[in-house]
Formats: structure tokens, sequence, C-alpha cells
């Protein structure tokens, strides 16, 4: 999965396939950390492993 935020842009792709964009103006507004979360329901599990984070260009 890669996830690009360029200023208010966010594109998730999985497996080289864009599965979502969206723009919003309180996204290129944000400053401070990353969270990773997932929302309740189904007794779901996840683990993230492998975290790369790096600035574009």
């Amino acid at each position: 999965m890669v996830i690009e935020v360029k200023n208010d842009e966010v594109t998730t792709r999985l497996n080289g396939k864009k599965m979502v964009y969206l723009k919003d103006e309180l996204i290129g507004k944000g400053e401070g950390v990353i969270a990773l979360q997932i929302h309740e329901g189904g007794g779901i599990k996840v683990r993230f492993k492998n975290i790369l984070i790096k600035e574009l260009k």
C-alpha cells in the first residue's frame, strides 16, 4: 500500500492500483505527527510492519 499526500490531496494505491483520491483543505493545513488507526468494528486486528516514510521532492 502506498499513501501519497501532496498539500491537500491524498491518493491511496494498493498493489499499484489507485483505490482512493481525496482532496481536503484541512489535510493541506495539517502539521504534526502521522497516526495510523483502524476504526472499531468486527473484531478486526491490524498489525503494521516495515513502514517507510519518505519525503517526495
